[in-house]
């Protein structure tokens, strides 16, 4: 059985004449006869009966014809929509994208999928990454970008960067800055019993502290938790607490300079992003499309020098 059979069979149930048939399809009387004979005996069945009016459905041909339909139509529509993206990328894609990375990555994306790709409609969300992970998992989300590994099944992860994390303060903090290097770095034993702003439990960020932490022997004093990274830097500014961030979480507040910032040594803490896929769920051609353009802007904000000690992985 193949497609060229299916379409003669309708054609000659539509016309009810193999003559007329033949006709519409340009192909001669004695080739569609021969094509629906063996239809007709790969199915063991009588589809057609010839009478001297015209050729009528036998009842195996009323119930074998919807099935040729849905087969001939179903074929058409694959045609019609490869052809569409093959033409341009057409659909709506949902991406992911961490608080602390939205202000340098979200408004961006956005006008360069709208210059590049305007019959995308992207969709952005944000949140925590472990969040972020699960809504890609369930199918919510086409795609994001996450920090470290989040522990769900059914994700695969492209590693695309580390970044440094530093002790951010309020520019007037004289006794934090006396404890810096010339370098502009800080031990990570300073933080010992430093009234401190984080994240909660759940925030990846606080894990990340608290287990270097943990392994230096160093005790944390958790002033206060705030899970929005814009307001971790506004506390900073009006207490005498220390936050925890990154550079890309301090992009979203304008001038840098109004921080103090150090970065963290000894040790560095680093931390990865990544970007996450379902397993089982393959990109639309608009979302790798998408895709691309997101990874080519965070190329070209390390490339600008503000983002330091942020690497992509080669």
């Amino acid at each position: 059985m193949n497609l060229r059979q299916l379409a003669y069979f309708v054609a000659v149930a539509e016309q009810r004449s193999i003559q007329k048939a033949s006709a519409v399809l340009h192909i001669s009387q004695p080739s569609v006869s021969t094509q629906i004979k063996l239809l007709e005996e790969e199915l063991q069945a009588q589809l057609l009966e010839r009478r001297q009016s015209g050729t009528v459905l036998t009842p195996e041909g009323e119930l074998f014809l919807n099935y040729a339909r849905t087969a001939l139509d179903a074929l058409d529509a694959a045609k019609i929509s490869l052809r569409a993206k093959t033409s341009s990328e057409v659909g709506k894609v949902v991406v992911g994208i961490p608080g602390s990375l939205s202000t340098v990555l979200s408004l961006p994306l956005v006008r360069q999928v709208q210059l590049e790709c305007p019959n995308i409609r992207l969709k952005l969300v944000s949140g925590l990454s472990g969040h972020l992970a699960k809504w890609i998992e369930d199918g919510d989300v086409d795609f994001g970008l996450v920090h470290g590994i989040p522990q769900e099944n059914g994700l695969d992860f492209d590693f695309l960067m580390r970044e440094h994390l530093f002790l951010v303060s309020s520019f007037g903090n004289t006794s934090l800055q006396s404890k810096c290097t010339a370098d502009g770095d800080i031990s990570f034993a300073h933080l010992h019993n430093l009234p401190l702003v984080l994240p909660g439990k759940e925030h990846g960020l606080r894990r990340i502290v608290e287990e270097q932490a943990r392994l230096a022997g160093v005790k944390l004093y958790i002033r206060t938790e705030l899970d929005a990274h814009e307001l971790l830097a506004e506390w900073v500014k009006d207490t005498a607490d220390c936050a925890v961030l990154s550079l890309a979480a301090l992009k979203m507040h304008g001038d840098i300079n109004d921080f103090l910032i150090a970065r963290i040594v000894d040790p560095v803490i680093e931390r990865r992003v990544s970007i996450a896929y379902a397993s089982k769920r393959p990109l639309s051609r608009a979302s790798r499309r998408v895709e691309g353009i997101l990874r080519n802007l965070l190329s070209a904000e390390i490339d600008k020098g503000w983002w330091t000690y942020a690497t992509l992985n080669s």
